[in-house]
């Protein structure tokens, strides 16, 4: 008869050699309380400063329809936005149509070391073909100046930035040519990198300007009312247009407790545009 194998018994009783002391611990959050209430005075004059300065440009653009930021372009689109040449269009409308040059004097001034009065109701060409490009925008000063602006909302190709300009160069060698290109903020960090292998060297300099700085120059030209009333409104749409779709600004809601602090600064570096110190 076989033996039985014995079955082994299984206990527990090992885990009491095993003894966890009870660790008692207060947590205080006092110092958390106090590094909130340290953030939240510090932001507060941003607050207060963003707050104040909106109040003065919705007084300012009271005859221009107030603050457009609630509006809802998706309904309402006097603008097509479906392409990079809508974009085109509007900015290239503004910059001819502007009896001041203050908007091109913002983006153009300091590369091209030229008087004022060389921004005030210049030429400008959309489209123009070449060999086997097309030069987005086109701008003749006068008889010895021209400048071409390469527009980018979301291609990122910028390459043929560099040869496309030296095609219209040639379209017109004796003049002085400036080449720039429009951008979004994010797409900055891969244009640098795109322009670095185009050094000093190269036949052709291309100078970065931000969408941002189109929404100070018409900010500017909007505080100091000089353009005409029509020029200014839809100036005003073209920049709601640009501060809500490119740039991503959002609506303030100061009825929280702490507003998003990012938002703030960034609102502040819009509306702070004033030359002349007096907002």
């Amino acid at each position: 008869m076989p033996t039985a194998t014995p079955q082994n018994e299984y206990s527990w009783n090992f885990l009491k050699k095993f003894r966890l002391e009870a660790i008692e611990k207060v947590y205080e959050w006092n110092s958390v309380r106090g590094l909130i209430a340290k953030s939240e005075q510090a932001i507060k004059p941003h607050i207060l400063e963003c707050q104040n300065l909106e109040i003065l440009w919705e007084k300012r653009l009271g005859p221009l329809c107030g603050n457009q930021s609630k509006i809802n372009w998706n309904k309402f689109r006097p603008l097509r936005r479906s392409r990079e040449e809508d974009w085109s269009d509007w900015l290239a409308w503004l910059l001819e149509t502007s009896q001041t040059g203050i908007l091109a004097e913002t983006l153009f001034a300091e590369p091209m070391n030229c008087p004022s009065e060389t921004f005030i109701s210049p030429a400008v060409d959309r489209e123009m073909p070449l060999d086997g490009r097309r030069a987005d925008v086109v701008i003749t000063w006068n008889k010895k100046r021209r400048t071409h602006i390469e527009v980018k909302i979301w291609d990122e190709s910028f390459d043929k930035t560099f040869e496309t300009a030296k095609k219209l160069h040639a379209t017109a060698p004796e003049s002085e040519w400036t080449d720039f290109i429009l951008l979004p903020g994010q797409s900055l960090a891969a244009w640098n990198e795109v322009a670095k292998n185009h050094g000093p060297d190269d036949a052709v300099k291309v100078t970065a300007i931000l969408w941002s700085d189109v929404v100070r120059g018409l900010r500017r030209c909007l505080w100091h009312e000089h353009e005409s009333v029509f020029w200014r409104a839809w100036a005003w749409v073209f920049c709601s247009v640009i501060e809500k779709e490119l740039i991503g600004l959002e609506k303030i809601n100061y009825e929280t407790r702490q507003p998003k602090i990012q938002m703030i600064l960034q609102w502040l570096s819009i509306l702070k545009i004033h030359p002349e110190g007096k907002i």
